[in-house]
């Protein structure tokens, strides 16, 4: 059918052809009814005659349209005119993915993003029945943007049922070049080019020639003729991926060659366990680029090693995906194994019994947390203690185990109980950690008590088993005491000591039994797990995060260290990709870790119910801190996904996300500017936080404040002519402002303040005051001069929790008439309350819950839109599990009876 510009398809008029190619022409139109541009398709003559093919076109299609998934290609309509079908779409703008790889191969970073969208367009096909079977770069489409679509359902087809017979959709042969063939040469997978039946994983074959072809430059399998490429397909391997490209490193090399296997069996057998791996390598990217490709092993043997990973990744939707990414240089002649010892994602804090036989462990997974034992050898568990209970610890003859109790008022205690069972006896109150002394006749503990204020404070104290005798061995150490360690010969104990503040170091301190300090090692500003003594007591063992999120989340990487006290630095024995808070020694060679999986996802809800909750991000990434838009079309938040705290874009209709940042040091908790037009957000690019400044887009980044210690929580005035930021510098701590220029610099308010925010007239100044103390409250100042106005919302945490949240994160509701802020509700459960806000009244009374307030998933971090209609919420979802881990360099020999 020929079309000029101005002919009319129904209500769509042609504008200008923009190609052709097997399955028909195409236009782009404009829809007279919703004034937008479209893309309109028409089909060849031969579907057009073929009543049953144009029927089971046509219910295809309608078929994809109802996926409605922002990485496949949206069909608006399928319609005829006279006897022309043609099918209408969304318009791109922007190159298909084939004309990008003429330029050569895709850096890595963007590769594995734009796979990962391919990936999660081929999911939500598949979770449909539908199967594309013409996947090549081709039919893929990347906008200017950087949204990845995959186009052209064209030889898609509906699966079958199971139950149903196979002839009700038979497999069409269709012609797409020289000679007949079932798909694209160099992309059908081996089934297809035997003439079989193809199902969804001959997409995933298709995923792996396109992957591979993205990393390396080239295709898989690229032969003179089409059937010497079909030969290949069946017969030959592709070049090693660490030949035709280096720089690959080898997680990446493990799933495309997942994907290009020959035996469907042996590839993913679900398109949700591809994506999951995409996302645990990209947001791991950064450590594991930092290892050095190895030449790669056969093609079986490389099948055998990878399996404990690809397993462990694949567990990732039900539990945890831990990746041991680097071995010392020193290796055992045996590579560390992985093994899970849990599975429910709901374990945590491992203990390991004298003799190595038994796990006791801290379960949520029926809703409470109790003590649970698990035999190591036999794999049987079951629960031992009624709860909430957590933090187990064995007793030297592994009789009994001490644990600590939530006991319901907001306070802990500590208890003991037989390993057979039995009614717990209480020992004291006030306990956050314990440790037995190896000789059975003393317990170490830390103590929580209240300050002035009601400042949390800590001290180090022994008593006997019997609750008697308790007495004060050290207090005033400087920070949060987190964990305490008795050494296997029964004199030092070893102590891990947290900062309090953003950029205070944590510390791990060994001392003596009358509390005198023996040695000492910084362990840097991160983020610490608990620790362990080896079984000779000559090291202790401990896990350091790379980040844990203002909210108390651990994030990103960890590093498995061995210190030797008074020695100097500890060494790294391991690189996980995931946080590990606990490895306890069972044996020689032999860790039990508590492995974590963070995600934290941003969600979206209606404030007036008039529309379903959505999720604006889902993955194994941590993403928090939204904020809108002015146009409210979009969310800028930080995440990690990346590999690297960095800022991120979501557009709130497409689904796309975009990186905003990229500097290897931290960014975090953005804003934009009101006219939409930049990006204010705190940087350490300059080896301390300050307030930085760049386009939408992330180009120009300036450095804004110069604060020379710590400054964080910007916010800009409506006029835009102040930045707003909070300020951690002892030598003037508290609320600034300052000029975008970075000029005229002026305290607003002094002391210890959080999370500063400008209100919507601009004339006020919300903020956090004393985050470090139980008695919080939220306070409003004069953005003008910074008095202080009458107003206070009072915000207590709950004494004893064991959990962090970053309670009193407020923002202003956009008529500046109420504060919306994140706490605790009666029942102990985080969410968003609002209360109006008027100067000189208690409006206490006007206090109600907006969003959030979920037991199943912690409400963090928030941002309102501008309209007031929506909110995103950054929810947590962390899971955790017990893994175990064989041939561990630098263990000594022997049970360390989780010391």
């Amino acid at each position: 059918m020929t079309l000029t510009p101005g002919t009319h398809l129904g209500p769509y008029e042609i504008l200008a052809p923009l190609g052709a190619g097997g399955m028909g022409e195409v236009f782009r139109a404009r829809d007279t009814r919703l004034e937008r541009e479209v893309a309109v398709k028409v089909l060849p003559e031969e579907v057009a005659s073929d009543p049953e093919r144009l029927r089971r076109f046509e219910r295809e299609a309608r078929a994809v349209a109802a996926l409605s998934h922002p990485n496949v290609l949206a069909i608006h309509d399928v319609a005829r005119e006279g006897e022309a079908p043609y099918v209408v779409t969304e318009l791109l703008e922007g190159q298909t993915l084939r004309e990008a790889l003429r330029q050569g191969p895709l850096p890595l970073a963007r590769a594995l993003d734009q796979a990962a969208q391919i990936a999660r367009g081929l999911a939500a096909a598949h979770e449909r029945g539908i199967v594309h079977r013409d996947l090549k770069p081709e039919n893929v489409f990347v906008t200017r943007g950087g949204l990845v679509k995959i186009l052209d359902f064209g030889l898609a087809r509906l699966e079958p049922e199971p139950q149903a017979p196979t002839t009700q959709l038979r497999t069409q042969t269709l012609a797409t070049g020289p000679g007949v063939l079932l798909g694209t040469a160099g992309y059908m997978a081996p089934e297809q080019v035997r003439g079989e039946p193809a199902d969804h994983r001959a997409d995933l074959f298709a995923f792996g020639c396109l992957l591979y072809e993205m990393l390396a430059g080239r295709r898989a399998f690229q032969r003179d003729s089409a059937v010497q490429t079909m030969n290949a397909i069946l017969e030959a391997e592709p070049e090693p991926l660490p030949r035709a490209q280096p720089g690959v490193p080898p997680p990446v090399r493990w799933i495309v060659e997942r994907c290009l296997a020959k035996d469907r069996e042996q590839r993913y057998q679900a398109t949700g366990d591809l994506v999951r791996n995409l996302e645990d390598v990209r947001a791991h990217l950064s450590e594991i680029s930092s290892v050095a490709p190895a030449d790669a092993p056969p093609r079986a043997a490389a099948r055998r090693r990878l399996t404990p990973w690809l397993a462990a990744a694949a567990a990732a939707s039900a539990g945890v995906a831990l990746l041991l990414l680097l071995v010392p240089r020193h290796a055992p002649s045996e590579p560390p194994a992985v093994s899970y010892l849990t599975y429910s994602g709901r374990d945590s804090a491992p203990a390991v019994s004298p003799d190595g036989r038994l796990v006791a462990f801290t379960s949520s997974r029926d809703g409470t947390h109790r003590i649970w034992l698990k035999q190591l050898a036999g794999g049987s568990e079951a629960p031992l203690t009624a709860g909430p209970d957590h933090r187990p610890r064995f007793a030297p003859d592994g009789a009994s185990l001490l644990f600590v109790r939530d006991q319901g008022d907001g306070t802990t205690a500590l208890y003991r109980v037989a390993t057979l069972g039995g009614e717990p006896r209480k020992v004291l109150d006030d306990v956050g950690a314990a440790d037995w002394a190896p000789d059975g006749e003393s317990i170490v503990y830390v103590r929580r008590g209240d300050r002035a204020g009601r400042q949390v404070s800590f001290s180090l104290e022994l008593v006997r088993p019997d609750g008697s005798g308790a007495r004060v061995l050290a207090e005033d150490l400087g920070g949060v005491l987190t964990t305490a360690r008795w050494s296997p010969d029964g004199e030092r104990i070893a102590v891990i000591r947290a900062g309090t503040q953003s950029g205070t170091p944590h510390a791990l301190l060994v001392l003596d039994r009358d509390g005198r300090e023996l040695a000492s090692t910084s362990l840097g500003t991160q983020g610490v797990g608990s620790l362990s003594w080896t079984a000779d007591g000559r090291a202790i063992l401990f896990p350091l995060l790379s980040a844990i999120s203002a909210g108390g989340a651990p994030t990103g990487s960890s590093r498995l260290q061995l210190w030797r006290p008074g020695s100097g630095r500890s060494r790294t024995i391991l690189r996980l990709a995931d946080p590990t808070l606990a490895a306890v020694p069972a044996g020689a060679g032999r860790l039990v870790l508590e492995a974590v999986s963070p995600r934290q996802s941003l969600r979206e809800e209606s404030l007036d119910g008039s529309a379903p909750p959505r999720w604006l991000t889902r993955g194994h990434s941590t993403d928090r801190q939204p904020a809108y838009s002015p146009d409210g079309d979009s969310i800028v938040f930080s995440s990690y996904r990346g590999g690297n705290l960095d800022l991120w874009t979501v557009d709130r209709h497409s689904g796309a996300v975009r990186r905003l940042t990229d500097d290897p040091t931290e960014d975090w908790d953005p804003a934009f500017t009101p006219d939409g037009r930049h990006v204010v957000w705190s940087s350490r690019r300059g080896g301390h936080f300050e307030v930085w400044m760049a386009g939408r887009d992330g180009s120009g980044a300036r450095q804004v404040s110069r604060d020379g210690v710590d400054a964080e929580n910007p916010t800009v005035s409506p006029d835009g002519a102040w930045i707003v930021y909070n300020s951690g510098n002892p030598g003037g701590p508290g609320v600034w402002k300052v000029r975008s220029n970075g000029r005229d610099a002026m305290h607003l308010a002094e002391g210890a303040t959080l999370v500063p925010e400008v209100s919507p007239d601009g004339r006020h100044v919300l903020y956090l005051v004393n985050p470090q103390l139980l008695q919080r409250a939220i306070r409003v100042v004069r953005l003008e001069d910074g008095a202080a106005v009458d107003f206070e919302i009072e915000l207590e945490l709950r004494r004893g929790s064991l959990d962090a949240l970053d309670v009193g994160r407020a923002r202003w509701m956009p008529g500046g008439d109420a504060i919306a802020f994140l706490a605790y509700d009666e029942d102990g459960v985080a969410g968003i309350f609002v209360q109006d806000f008027a100067s000189g009244r208690d409006t206490s009374d006007t206090r109600r819950k907006l969003a959030g307030f979920e037991r199943d998933g912690l409400t963090e971090t928030f941002g309102i839109a501008p309209d007031g209609a929506r909110i995103t919420l950054s929810i947590r979802d962390t899971t955790s599990s017990l893994m175990l881990v064989d041939n561990v360099p630098g263990l000594g020999a022997g049970a360390a009876g989780g010391r």
